[in-house]
Protein backbone atom coordinates (compact mmCIF):
# COMPACT_ATOMS: atom_id res chain seq x y z
CA UNK A 1 0.00 0.00 0.00
CA UNK A 2 3.04 2.48 0.93
CA UNK A 3 4.63 1.95 -2.69
CA UNK A 4 1.02 3.10 -4.29
CA UNK A 5 0.55 6.08 -2.50
CA UNK A 6 4.68 6.78 -3.44
CA UNK A 7 3.62 6.03 -7.12
CA UNK A 8 0.79 8.44 -6.43
CA UNK A 9 2.64 11.19 -5.13
CA UNK A 10 5.28 11.15 -7.65
CA UNK A 11 2.31 11.46 -10.44
CA UNK A 12 0.64 14.20 -9.07
CA UNK A 13 4.51 15.77 -8.51
CA UNK A 14 5.61 15.08 -11.69
CA UNK A 15 7.43 18.04 -12.35
CA UNK A 16 9.77 17.87 -8.78
CA UNK A 17 10.28 14.35 -9.32
CA UNK A 18 11.42 14.67 -13.16
CA UNK A 19 13.87 17.28 -11.86
CA UNK A 20 15.37 15.24 -9.37
CA UNK A 21 15.95 12.62 -11.56
CA UNK A 22 16.64 14.75 -14.47
CA UNK A 23 20.16 16.06 -12.00
CA UNK A 24 20.62 12.64 -10.73
CA UNK A 25 21.28 11.39 -13.83
CA UNK A 26 23.45 13.98 -15.35
CA UNK A 27 25.23 14.28 -12.55
CA UNK A 28 26.01 10.96 -12.99
CA UNK A 29 26.55 11.06 -16.95
CA UNK A 30 28.84 13.85 -15.66
CA UNK A 31 31.05 12.20 -12.85
CA UNK A 32 31.70 9.58 -15.23
CA UNK A 33 33.11 11.44 -17.95
CA UNK A 34 34.83 13.63 -16.11
CA UNK A 35 37.05 12.39 -13.15
CA UNK A 36 37.14 16.15 -11.77
CA UNK A 37 33.44 15.92 -11.13
CA UNK A 38 33.32 14.38 -7.82
CA UNK A 39 30.69 14.29 -5.26
CA UNK A 40 30.35 17.17 -4.01
CA UNK A 41 29.53 18.45 -7.46
CA UNK A 42 27.36 16.02 -7.84
CA UNK A 43 25.31 16.63 -4.53
CA UNK A 44 25.59 20.26 -5.62
CA UNK A 45 24.05 19.35 -8.87
CA UNK A 46 21.32 17.35 -7.41
CA UNK A 47 20.09 20.40 -4.96
CA UNK A 48 19.94 22.76 -7.33
CA UNK A 49 17.95 20.28 -9.48
CA UNK A 50 15.84 19.74 -6.49
CA UNK A 51 15.82 23.53 -6.15
CA UNK A 52 14.23 24.16 -9.57
CA UNK A 53 11.61 21.28 -9.41
CA UNK A 54 10.37 22.74 -6.23
CA UNK A 55 10.36 26.11 -8.19
CA UNK A 56 8.83 24.32 -11.00
CA UNK A 57 5.96 22.16 -9.00
CA UNK A 58 5.38 25.50 -7.26
CA UNK A 59 4.35 27.53 -10.34
CA UNK A 60 2.91 24.45 -11.99
CA UNK A 61 0.06 24.42 -9.19
CA UNK A 62 -0.64 27.80 -9.21
CA UNK A 63 -1.09 27.64 -13.23
CA UNK A 64 1.75 29.60 -14.20
CA UNK A 65 4.51 28.95 -16.79
CA UNK A 66 8.17 29.31 -15.28
CA UNK A 67 8.30 33.17 -17.42
CA UNK A 68 4.57 34.23 -16.59
CA UNK A 69 4.85 37.64 -14.38
CA UNK A 70 3.64 37.42 -11.14
CA UNK A 71 3.05 40.48 -9.05
CA UNK A 72 5.74 41.09 -6.91
CA UNK A 73 5.16 40.58 -3.08
CA UNK A 74 5.57 43.07 -0.23
CA UNK A 75 8.72 41.52 2.00
CA UNK A 76 9.92 44.10 4.56
CA UNK A 77 13.27 44.75 4.81
CA UNK A 78 14.25 43.14 7.67
CA UNK A 79 12.37 39.70 7.04
CA UNK A 80 14.23 39.71 3.51
CA UNK A 81 17.22 40.33 4.93
CA UNK A 82 16.88 37.45 7.73
CA UNK A 83 16.42 35.41 4.86
CA UNK A 84 18.64 36.43 2.88
CA UNK A 85 21.49 36.16 5.38
CA UNK A 86 20.29 32.35 6.30
CA UNK A 87 20.67 31.52 2.81
CA UNK A 88 24.37 33.29 2.71
CA UNK A 89 25.02 30.73 6.04
CA UNK A 90 24.43 28.12 4.43
CA UNK A 91 25.30 28.50 0.73
CA UNK A 92 28.23 30.22 1.44
CA UNK A 93 29.70 27.55 3.97
CA UNK A 94 29.01 25.10 1.38
CA UNK A 95 30.53 26.89 -1.20
CA UNK A 96 33.47 27.43 0.50
CA UNK A 97 33.90 24.52 1.56
CA UNK A 98 33.72 23.01 -2.34
CA UNK A 99 35.75 25.54 -3.56
CA UNK A 100 38.51 25.26 -0.30
CA UNK A 101 38.38 29.08 -0.41
CA UNK A 102 36.45 31.43 1.91
CA UNK A 103 37.14 33.86 -0.24
CA UNK A 104 35.73 32.29 -3.19
CA UNK A 105 32.45 31.77 -1.19
CA UNK A 106 32.18 35.31 -0.85
CA UNK A 107 32.65 35.52 -4.53
CA UNK A 108 30.42 33.26 -5.65
CA UNK A 109 27.68 35.02 -3.06
CA UNK A 110 28.21 38.18 -4.98
CA UNK A 111 28.30 36.47 -8.58
CA UNK A 112 24.89 34.19 -7.26
CA UNK A 113 22.90 37.98 -6.91
CA UNK A 114 24.53 39.12 -10.31
CA UNK A 115 23.07 36.10 -12.40
CA UNK A 116 19.73 36.26 -10.01
CA UNK A 117 19.54 39.99 -11.70
CA UNK A 118 19.98 39.01 -14.92
CA UNK A 119 17.71 36.32 -14.61
CA UNK A 120 15.35 39.15 -12.59
CA UNK A 121 15.72 41.04 -15.84
CA UNK A 122 15.29 39.16 -19.19
CA UNK A 123 13.34 35.71 -17.63
CA UNK A 124 10.88 37.69 -15.30
CA UNK A 125 11.09 41.43 -17.60
CA UNK A 126 11.12 43.28 -14.63
CA UNK A 127 14.05 45.94 -13.56
CA UNK A 128 15.90 45.68 -10.46
CA UNK A 129 17.37 48.81 -8.68
CA UNK A 130 20.81 48.84 -7.45
CA UNK A 131 19.97 49.52 -4.15
CA UNK A 132 18.14 45.85 -4.07
CA UNK A 133 21.26 44.52 -5.77
CA UNK A 134 22.96 46.09 -2.67
CA UNK A 135 20.94 45.24 -0.33
CA UNK A 136 20.49 41.63 -1.45
CA UNK A 137 24.57 40.89 -1.41
CA UNK A 138 25.57 42.87 1.78
CA UNK A 139 22.40 40.56 3.35
CA UNK A 140 24.01 37.44 2.07
CA UNK A 141 27.55 38.24 2.90
CA UNK A 142 26.35 39.17 6.33
CA UNK A 143 25.15 35.57 6.98
CA UNK A 144 28.60 33.97 5.58
CA UNK A 145 30.35 36.55 7.93
CA UNK A 146 28.47 35.52 10.84
CA UNK A 147 29.25 31.68 9.79
CA UNK A 148 33.01 32.35 9.30
CA UNK A 149 32.75 34.34 12.63
CA UNK A 150 31.61 31.73 14.56
CA UNK A 151 34.10 29.13 13.20
CA UNK A 152 36.79 31.99 14.04
CA UNK A 153 35.98 32.17 17.66
CA UNK A 154 34.98 28.48 17.76
CA UNK A 155 38.49 27.68 16.63
CA UNK A 156 40.02 29.74 18.78
CA UNK A 157 38.37 28.59 21.95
Amino acid sequence: MDEIIAIVFALLHWRFTLSIVISIGLATILSSLIAPFTAGYCITLVIFGTAFGLYWQGRGEADLSLGAKVEEPKISRPVAFMGLAVIGFFCGGVIAELLHSKALGAIALVVGVGAASIWYRFAQQRLITANSLAFSALSLLCGYGALLAFLTFQSAA
